[in-house]
């Protein structure tokens, strides 16, 4: 969807390969190409950092611990999609609303 002055609003992931690859977020999701290998890169380094969460090392595990914190606190703190449905939904409601209040009052049509 669009947001409020005409640019796309993209979630959390999209944004997050897009920091990754160094585009914009309209530039990965206009290029099928550059969007699945985003994905693709993104799979193997989250594979790894499985991987790291069940290392022996404890230095390993700790600090893959807090790889995967980072991560989660940057898709956690991001709204949902039904709490962005939501106020997307409200605002078009008010819009409404505003626009209903500003017609003129209907008028008997009796004579």
């Amino acid at each position: 969807m669009t947001g409020p002055g005409g640019y796309r609003d993209h979630g959390p992931g999209v944004r997050w390969l897009a920091a990754r690859t160094g585009r914009t977020p309209e530039e990965l999701v206009g290029s099928p190409g550059a969007a699945a290998s985003a994905l693709g890169d993104a799979l193997r380094e989250v594979a790894a950092l499985a991987a790291r969460l069940e290392s022996p090392d404890p230095e390993a595990r700790a600090a893959a611990r807090a790889e995967a914190d980072d991560l989660r606190a940057q898709f956690g703190t991001a709204p949902s999609p039904g709490e962005t449905f939501g106020k997307r939904l409200a605002a078009a409601l008010r819009e409404a609303a505003e626009r209903l209040d500003d017609l003129p009052p209907p008028q008997d049509p009796r004579p």
